[in-house]
């Protein structure tokens, strides 16, 4: 891709998946600080915000595992793309809004698929 990284090559994103990376976030941590912590094969739980966050790739489908999770519910949820910069330019990871007891549900879901959970 002229003027751009491109696509991330899929033994690459194989070797990135196996990297393991202590992740400790506060409760108070901003989403900039979340997403640099994010991975293809890990989500960020914050029961406080009633959120999880997650970077959607064509390696790992973590947005399809949360859908199929929600069944019916899917509809009622809110995923919204998030920025690193306020013009919208660069895109980050998703936050996706639901529901305590959604959240149990899509957890496990993730964690059944191999996708690693941090909680704040």
């Amino acid at each position: 891709m002229p003027g751009g990284i491109g696509p991330v090559d899929p033994d690459c994103a194989q070797a990135l998946c196996r990297t393991q990376r202590q992740v400790q976030l506060p409760a108070s941590a901003d989403e900039l600080r979340i997403f640099y912590n994010l991975s293809m094969d890990r989500v960020h739980y914050f029961p406080q915000r009633n959120a999880i966050y997650y970077v959607d790739s064509k390696h790992v489908g973590v947005e399809r595992i949360l859908l199929r999770a929600l069944g019916a519910q899917a509809a009622q949820v809110e995923i919204r793309q998030l920025h690193l910069d306020r013009l919208g330019f660069f895109k980050s990871g998703k936050r996706l809004r639901l529901t305590r007891r959604q959240a149990e549900t899509v957890l496990v879901a993730l964690r059944l698929q191999g996708i690693r959970v941090t909680v704040s």
